[in-house]
């Protein structure tokens, strides 16, 4: 258990820190190698975050919900309440007439932290987009940079891969939205509950998809063809910002995929190492940091991230009680011999005693 949590926490402080980082230089351009390393006094989180913690609050919510009840709606279904949840603090108009999200109360998760305008406008559209009723033609990385808790929670490789699909299609409609994000959700499965490195991870993620096998040759090939660059480019000898160049700015979702999995991919003895590569480009920083966080958070572990990220960064504590939340079975229910009233009020009543 102790070993699950490190990796887990490894991978939402990681991916939060990444996503610190970039952050703080997503909109600025002519970024230099190695340019940022460290954050400008705190290190404030976006809307990359403040997603994947709702995705996770999501989860842990129906997951409670079957364990006291026994019956829950479908994985997808409970993280679009959740998104719904997340629009609201960042719209201030209300949408969900029944909260699931805790976290919802948290000021930090109230702030408008730039916003990707396809979520808020999908979100505020009253419509669920569906793998086979997509809500629009947009493969924004806004996708793929929140699906992280999705293959930390979910048990098997593939399943992880298809939630993550369907959770990606509520605001993303293109395949090349979804496809990014099964590889994703799928990989970090993989390095969880069997211990693969970034590389066997991928190919193992890859192996799924193909047989998932519901998306056009076209978009296949193309994804497959821009992963395979990035892996011949971590091999390189050539220079990171020229590297990632190569694979694209990171504003759509393979590009981030992509350039989160070169940094990783080079870098995979060192959790800064590898951030540090992935945000400094003159494209979507935080998502391309955020993503890479997760995967090199969940290989390394939480114990391989150095403190002066971890101490300075907004939300730690928030994250690392979601982190242990999505590393332990619901302490209550049926098959539950101890009454968790703390866990009870955030998962069944959605709602925090002295938050």
């Amino acid at each position: 258990m102790e070993e699950r949590y490190n990796k887990i926490a490894g991978s939402l402080i990681g991916g939060a820190i990444g996503d610190a980082l970039g952050y703080q230089i997503e909109f600025k351009r002519g970024i230099k190698d190695k340019e940022v390393t460290r954050f400008e006094g705190a290190g404030i989180i976006s809307d990359d975050t403040q997603m994947t913690l709702f995705t996770a609050n999501a989860l842990i919510w129906r997951e409670t919900r079957l364990n006291t009840k026994g019956i829950a709606m479908p994985p997808s279904k409970a993280i679009y309440l959740g998104y719904l949840d997340w629009y609201e603090t960042q719209s201030g108009r209300k949408v969900n007439e029944y909260p699931i999200s805790w976290i919802r109360e948290l000021p930090e998760l109230n702030e408008n932290r730039a916003p990707g305008n396809t979520c808020l406008w999908a979100l505020s559209s009253g419509r669920c987009g569906t793998i086979d009723e997509p809500i629009n033609d947009s493969k924004g990385c806004g996708t793929v940079m929140r699906v992280a808790p999705i293959g930390l929670y979910i048990k098997d490789p593939k399943n992880a891969g298809i939630i993550a699909v369907e959770s990606s299609a509520i605001t993303h409609g293109h395949q090349l939205a979804m496809i990014p994000s099964f590889v994703l959700a799928c990989m970090i499965n993989y390095i969880l509950n069997q211990k693969l490195n970034v590389l066997d991870s991928l190919n193992e993620s890859l192996k799924e998809l193909n047989d998932y096998n519901i998306f056009s040759k076209d978009n296949m090939d193309y994804f497959t063809s821009l992963i395979n660059k990035a892996i011949e480019l971590s091999k390189s000898n050539i220079n990171d910002i020229d590297a990632i160049n190569q694979l694209g700015k990171g504003w759509v979702a393979e590009e981030a995929l992509a350039i989160a999995l070169y940094s990783c991919l080079k870098y995979e003895d060192s959790f800064e190492n590898a951030v540090v590569c992935s945000i400094n480009h003159d494209g979507d920083s935080d998502s391309t940091g955020s993503i890479a966080g997760n995967i090199i958070g969940a290989v390394l572990g939480l114990n391989s991230i150095p403190n002066y990220y971890v101490d300075n960064l907004e939300l730690k504590d928030t994250i690392l009680e979601i982190s242990h939340d999505l590393s332990i079975d619901v302490p209550i229910g049926e098959y539950s011999p101890n009454k968790d009233e703390n866990w009870e009020n955030k998962y069944l009543y959605c709602r925090k005693q002295n938050i």
